[in-house]
């Protein structure tokens, strides 16, 4: 039944308002809901991960998967519980799209290593292991972090779509200020910070909550009416 409502929605919000002139750029939408916890990570495992997604945010991800089915016919839903918050996650997976995705970002290596052997990481004999000349090389990839590109924000109505999908997952309002936070941003929020005066928003402040872990990245502003306009629209997937 929760699926069959999250369609419904979906449809609603594809379906043009000449009177309100509200249209979303998919592709940029999508970007602007990607998680930006220290970047996007590009490593074997998640090379076709579109994201991940919390248990509150089950509707959002249903609501991709509809939007995107039809033009990535490899887009996957799966759902598991966390070991040890016990709640569930959703995960959405295709080649295709996370290829697109990976367009809009410039990746760089992060200094970290993500384990990738066969056997479970708790199983592995680790002081004997790592004395082996290969192991590191064999059962380990570079993590990759990637950072959203300046160049690829063209139109205004990319900017708008973006920032729409960032306030849908990342967003909320408190009377007439609204906010966007993301913990540990690599690129996000300060590019969020950029577009927003750009678009014509007020009162646009960029905080870096320091010597907090993790580090809270939050752009407060006064939307313009247009942008308010999608906001309202588009928060019924929040």
């Amino acid at each position: 039944m929760k699926i069959l409502i999250t369609l419904i929605t979906v449809l609603s919000l594809l379906t043009c308002d000449k009177k309100e002139k509200i249209s979303i750029d998919n592709d940029y939408f999508l970007i602007g809901t990607l998680s930006d916890y220290m970047g996007r990570e590009k490593y074997k495992n998640v090379s076709e991960r579109v994201d991940k997604y919390s248990q509150s945010e089950r509707q959002l991800c249903l609501a991709i998967d509809s939007i995107f089915k039809n033009s990535f016919p490899d887009l996957e839903f799966s759902s598991s519980t966390n070991k040890i918050s016990k709640k569930d996650e959703f995960e959405l997976h295709s080649k295709l799209l996370a290829e697109k995705i990976e367009t809009f970002y410039s990746y760089k290596p992060s200094g970290r290593m993500a384990y990738n052997g066969q056997t479970e990481f708790e199983k592995l004999n680790l002081d004997s292991l790592t004395k082996t000349s290969d192991f590191y090389t064999t059962n380990f990839d570079t993590i990759y972090t990637g950072s959203l590109k300046l160049d690829v924000f063209k139109t205004e109505n990319q900017k708008v779509s973006f920032v729409t999908g960032a306030y849908v997952r990342f967003g909320w309002q408190t009377d007439s200020i609204f906010h966007i936070r993301v913990f540990n941003s690599a690129s996000k929020v300060r590019i969020l910070n950029d577009l927003l005066k750009e678009l014509g928003c007020t009162n646009v402040d960029y905080e870096i909550k320091k010597g907090y872990i993790p580090t809270g990245h939050t752009v407060s502003f006064i939307p313009t009416k247009q942008l308010n306009d999608y906001f309202e629209k588009y928060k019924k997937l929040k």
